[in-house]
């Protein structure tokens, strides 16, 4: 039996009513080498994306209205998503910190910043594909030698 590898790109949903922010964020997204994303001004207009499509990675602003229910329904829908949430001053308190692979960035955006969290974000995210693959094969090899 051979095991076939499928090749997955990451996908990113990007939140936030600023058109400066949005056009930053894709240009940065592509400068990490990735093509597939979606960028939406709303929450409403994010849990549509959602349920259109499937995401690795949910970047949005700290200030948007139901920016709280948008997280805990994006974990609801799969535990293993990856966040970035965007903060105006660095002296806020993160209101979500009991949810998990969540992390912060500040407004002024910095570029080297940016991309070391979205590169981050996916390397957790792909390592932790892989090891529910290697825990799903290894399920699947004792049962073949029982």
């Amino acid at each position: 039996m051979r095991a076939e590898v499928v090749e997955r790109r990451t996908r990113i949903l990007v939140v936030d009513p600023e058109d400066w922010c949005r056009d930053f964020l894709s240009s940065v997204i592509r400068l990490c080498g990735m093509q597939e994303f979606t960028m939406v001004t709303t929450v409403a207009e994010a849990l549509q994306a959602l349920e259109e499509s499937t995401f690795d990675l949910l970047i949005t602003d700290h200030h948007l209205a139901e920016q709280q229910r948008l997280l805990e329904s994006v974990r609801d829908r799969d535990p293993s998503m990856r966040f970035i949430v965007m903060m105006q001053r660095r002296s806020q308190t993160p209101s979500m910190v009991y949810l998990e692979h969540i992390d912060y960035v500040f407004k002024p955006l910095r570029l080297d910043e940016i991309v070391r969290k979205i590169r981050d974000a996916i390397h957790q995210k792909n390592l932790r594909r892989a090891e529910e693959e290697i825990r799903r094969l290894k399920q699947t090899a004792f049962r073949m030698l029982r």
